[in-house]
């Protein structure tokens, strides 16, 4: 019933204001902020300090609090615009070095080595360190060791053509750390205590706790033809060709292709997009003997995913429409398709004041191998996420200024989805008793679910030097099967200043707040652990001694909250990071 009443309100809106869809293209700019000038295809331009976000409005919010071991500031990105405004005057130099050290014992460094921009090639090289010794208590009161060693490097090459630019990319990421988190399983040698393993055979404790040490290294090649035509009327596209290997400490391993493009074919007043992708994933079980059968079942998967997004999309002076749809199919030894609408309206209610969007669409989720482990660095290393698919996802919205100087958005969606994957702790059932021993390892759990998510982000610049952004979402869980949304927050909150001082110092500072979670528990009182939002203030700042050299503080989570991002792993209370730079 409840897909059937969004249809029907989307039919009625389109319905409604389809009339004006034929309208001819306007040749109109509508002005939504004011303007902010960037420097186009900037590579890694960087003599300024690094700000942790940019002041882009858009619906989406992912803040997370950062995780253990916390990251040092300096770290090396992806390839983004520099933003001109509150720049120090003069040249730019193209390269850079940087160096810092903090409490938990922690060292980092980059470096950065761009030739700058000519008519033809941009090339640019770049690495990145940052290791951390130090402890961290867990919640039985007890220390552990918690390191963590992260690698970056890339090379990144443009070469420019006429009305196309040939793109050349290769990354190389590692990052070694240990399972530190806190584990009720009873592992002392010669110990009585037996536990219950998923095939029902008993097994000693000391069988079900993993080695400490896991690392994930993982290196990745792009090859790319973006068309860049000036003419609106021309045929524009974007091609690439990736390719990315990954392998970690246990010894699972993932490779994976991917042939991709999008083409955007205009004739008359409109105009037809054409996303496509073509994925090939294979997923690799370790080589020789299963050294710990009792709690780790290896398996191998291939998959293959072929995407295709055709959408019209019709512009018009107050209303522009999109019309298409997504349709994906994977082969993983059966095959399986999903279908989803993809329909947008965006009409002008004020001219460049505000102006509101509905639509609905919907999305393949694969659980690729890689990403799981990245998105939960304890997720047990022998789980295969399956995947997940977004039926129906319902938006709708309002943007637009109050001012030159304030732009806002607030954004709903409703979306049904297939097979929505939650990280849970791991448990054995105690012999003879109803207790269970909890291992520091993650699974899986599975359910359909609905989810209300409700978002907004405003941005103040009530002076050149000041930009204020305020960002919020609450999330409605519904589930089907599962008793509650295991490690997803109700609501998260963050509110980030900068302020240009002179042209010598900048400041900045954030707050935000995480919402409170539940993990899975089955020796609390009906299975659930309350996990406790935490406040998140951060202060931070940027000295520019003179063109080439600067340096730069941070201290983070000063409120020296408690927080775990999964159940168990407690993350750093409050620490610094100091440091200097030099540009050449």
């Amino acid at each position: 019933m409840k897909t059937i009443n969004i249809f029907t309100l989307f039919a009625i809106f389109f319905i409604a204001v389809g009339i004006n869809a034929q309208e001819p293209l306007s040749q109109d700019v509508r002005v939504v902020r004011e303007f902010d000038p960037t420097v186009s295809d900037a590579m890694k331009i960087n003599s300024m300090p690094d700000r942790e976000d940019t002041l882009e409005i858009n619906p989406q919010f992912n803040y997370r609090v950062v995780g253990q071991p916390l990251s040092g500031t300096p770290q090396v990105e992806s390839l983004s615009a520099a933003r001109l405004a509150g720049q120090r005057k003069g040249e730019l130099y193209p390269s850079y070095v940087r160096a810092g050290m903090g409490n938990y014992e922690t060292l980092f460094g980059d470096i950065f080595y761009n030739i700058t921009r000519n008519e033809k090639f941009a090339f640019a090289l770049a690495l990145g360190q940052e290791s951390s010794w130090g402890d961290i208590e867990l919640e039985d009161g007890t220390s552990s060791d918690a390191p963590l060693h992260k690698t970056n490097g890339g090379l990144y090459l443009r070469h420019f053509f006429d009305d196309k630019t040939l793109e050349f990319d290769m990354d190389f990421n590692r990052r070694a750390y240990e399972y530190y988190g806190l584990h009720t399983i009873d592992a002392a040698e010669g110990s009585t205590v037996f536990y219950e393993t998923e095939d029902g055979s008993l097994t000693r404790g000391s069988a079900l706790i993993p080695d400490r040490k896991q690392r994930q290294t993982a290196f990745d090649v792009h090859l790319g033809l973006l068309g860049q035509q000036s003419d609106v009327d021309d045929t524009r596209y974007h091609l690439g060709l990736d390719y990315g290997a990954f392998d970690n400490y246990t010894g699972v391993g993932e490779n994976r292709f991917s042939l991709w493009g999008n083409v955007k074919l205009p004739f008359g007043g409109l105009a037809l997009h054409m996303d496509g992708d073509v994925s090939y994933n294979q997923v690799n079980a370790p080589k020789g003997e299963n050294e710990m059968p009792a709690l780790l079942t290896f398996e191998e998967r291939e998959q293959i995913y072929v995407t295709l997004n055709p959408k019209m999309v019709i512009p018009g002076e107050k209303l522009s429409v999109e019309v298409g749809v997504n349709v994906t199919g994977e082969f993983s030894g059966t095959e399986e398709f999903f279908l989803s609408p993809h329909v947008l309206g965006d009409l002008t209610i004020a001219e460049g004041i505000v102006s509101t969007f509905l639509g609905m669409t919907g999305e393949v989720r694969p659980g690729f191998y890689r990403d799981m482990m990245e998105e939960n660095p304890y997720l047990s290393p022998d789980v295969l996420v399956e995947t997940a698919h977004s039926n129906i996802r319902g938006f709708a919205g309002v943007k637009g200024n109050f001012s030159s100087a304030t732009s806002f958005t607030a954004r709903l969606d409703y979306e049904f989805i297939e097979n929505e994957h939650f990280y849970v702790n791991r448990f054995f059932g105690q012999n003879a008793t109803s207790n269970y021993g909890m291992s520091n390892l993650f699974d899986v759990a599975y359910d359909d679910v609905t989810l209300l998510t409700l978002s907004g982000e405003l941005l103040v610049r009530p002076v050149r030097e000041l930009d204020i952004v305020l960002k919020g979402a609450y999330y409605g869980w519904e589930m089907d099967v599962l008793a509650q949304a295991w490690h997803k927050p109700e609501m998260e909150i963050g509110l980030r200043a900068g302020y240009q001082f002179n042209e010598e110092l900048r400041l900045d500072a954030a707050f935000n707040l995480y919402g409170d979670r539940k993990a899975y528990n089955p020796n609390e009182v009906n299975g659930v652990k309350m996990l406790k939002s935490v406040p998140d203030f951060n202060l931070g700042g940027n000295y520019q001694l003179n063109k080439r050299m600067h340096f730069f503080a941070r201290i983070q989570n000063i409120f020296a909250a408690k927080y775990y991002q999964w159940s168990g792993y407690p993350m750093q209370g409050i620490n610094f990071r100091v440091g200097a730079g030099y540009s050449f």
